[in-house]
């Protein structure tokens, strides 16, 4: 009876009682076939214990866990508030304006949020509509002098203006469809839908 692998392993490792052990050890002396299978377990063995293998650099290991983890925000949250105006006034929705549909119709409302009012008024052109707005402060007399002011077309950005010295602002074009004023004070970024459904 020749050695098998698992013993032959448990008798390398010394796991195998004395007389069990001994038996084998004086077999091998003899059979030069299991002798062979061991020197072969051996030989493997002692190859996946190499002592010349090295660790990966710290710098390569920490790049590889990097990859792993999730990266940290270290961009800090932006301290400007952001609110939404309500439309307060609509000249098209009050009844004297009722059958004011023509070319030469002008339509103003009034935006509110927290201490601002901003009063819109638009008009058709031969070539499409324009925009005039004031920025008016409540409780003060003072002009809102720095802001600037983006006209939205269904959420893109289609047309940016200043404010003047009194808080006026102008925009040239005005296109159809779903409209949006966005103001950016020092402070505070006022948003607001312009519901300007209607034909002008």
């Amino acid at each position: 009876m020749h050695i098998n692998s698992e013993t032959a392993l448990d008798l390398m490792e010394g796991r195998l009682e004395n007389a069990l052990a001994r038996h084998w050890n004086d077999h091998l002396a003899a059979c030069s076939m299991c002798s062979n299978e061991l020197d072969m377990l051996q030989g493997f063995s002692e190859s996946l214990k190499r002592p010349h293998l090295e660790n990966a650099p710290e710098a390569m290991l920490a790049s590889a866990v990097s990859l792993f983890q999730k990266p940290r925000n270290t961009a800090e949250p932006s301290r400007i508030r952001r609110v939404l105006a309500n439309l307060t006034f609509d000249s098209f929705a009050q009844p004297a304006f009722g059958g004011a549909r023509g070319e030469a119709a002008t339509r103003q409302v009034v935006l509110s949020a927290e201490e601002f009012d901003i009063h819109v008024r638009v008009w058709a052109t031969e070539q499409s509509r324009e925009l005039l707005g004031q920025i008016q402060p409540r409780g003060t007399k003072t002009f809102i002098e720095t802001a600037r002011l983006h006209l939205l077309h269904n959420g893109e950005r289609v047309s940016s203006a200043e404010v003047n010295e009194l808080g006026e602002f102008h925009f040239k074009y005005v296109p159809e469809g779903g409209l949006s004023l966005q103001i950016d004070l020092p402070h505070l970024t006022v948003i607001g839908a312009l519901d300007l459904d209607y034909r002008i």
